[in-house]
């Protein structure tokens, strides 16, 4: 793990769509979310902050997203920050143009769950070169975990659809051999898996608590699609149901 600190800046002239994108990405494991009500607001905040990712809204007060992504480009101390431009066009050409001023990604509203962490991964990158490649949420719920024959409750710290971390002050060593049981809506889901990382109490900074992360193998396609749309439910359900404006959407066969 010991991954480095992500930031995020969005800027958009809408509130609630800053609230809920917001609340997505921390789900998401983005450490820290810096808002901006306008273009102006996202520059003056750039070079202070110098986020990892930077998201504009297109259409926004004072100062539009296609202008301060120029601005952003033309600038030798932020040109080389990512750039997501998010739009209610879906025609070719705005995401041509886009393209054309250096942006690294295009969303539009409302904006699909599983772009927005398509393009985000496209964008960060994490310590040692690696990528998250799995969707992911934060998991604070407990979860069984069967270790040679004995089945026992531990709370869970995050789960994607490649594995899961579990809070556990005496990590299981790695290599080790188990099944994960995960509490769905309706049912179980039973999952093999391997302890590929484990981290101790001391000698690292305390931003993930003792315990191990295990990489689930050997999945039917039901049951990556049962854990995926779990995921899918568990980083949005809430959100849909409480948005008032069309802000964030899902894939269809969920």
């Amino acid at each position: 793990m010991g991954d480095k600190l992500i930031k995020v800046l969005i800027a958009d002239g809408s509130t609630a769509f800053i609230m809920y994108i917001s609340i997505v990405l921390q789900r998401m494991g983005i450490d820290k979310i810096i808002p901006a009500e306008s273009g102006v607001e996202a520059l003056k905040l750039l070079k202070i902050l110098t986020p990892d990712v930077v998201m504009l809204d297109i259409l926004m007060p004072l100062m539009d997203g296609i202008t301060a992504l120029k601005y952003i480009k033309a600038d030798e101390q932020t040109s080389g920050i990512p750039v997501i431009l998010i739009s209610t066009k879906h025609d070719k050409e705005s995401r041509e143009e886009c393209e054309r001023l250096g942006c690294s990604g295009y969303l539009t509203k409302p904006v699909n769950i599983t772009e927005l962490h398509k393009t985000l991964q496209n964008c960060i990158t994490f310590t040692g070169g690696k990528k998250r490649k799995f969707l992911r949420t934060s998991f604070n719920r407990k979860v069984v975990l069967n270790y040679n024959g004995i089945l026992k409750e531990f709370f869970a710290v995050t789960l994607s659809e490649g594995g899961i971390f579990i809070r556990k002050k005496d990590p299981l060593p790695v290599g080790s051999e188990v099944e994960v049981i995960l509490p769905l809506k309706d049912k179980e889901l039973s999952l093999n898996g391997t302890v590929i990382y484990q981290k101790g109490l001391f000698g690292d900074i305390f931003r993930i608590p003792p315990g191990m992360a295990i990489e689930f193998k050997d999945m039917t396609a039901e049951e990556s699609t049962t854990l995926r749309n779990h995921i899918i439910e568990l980083l949005t359900k809430d959100i849909l149901e409480e948005q008032d404006e069309p802000i964030i959407t899902i894939d269809n066969n969920f």
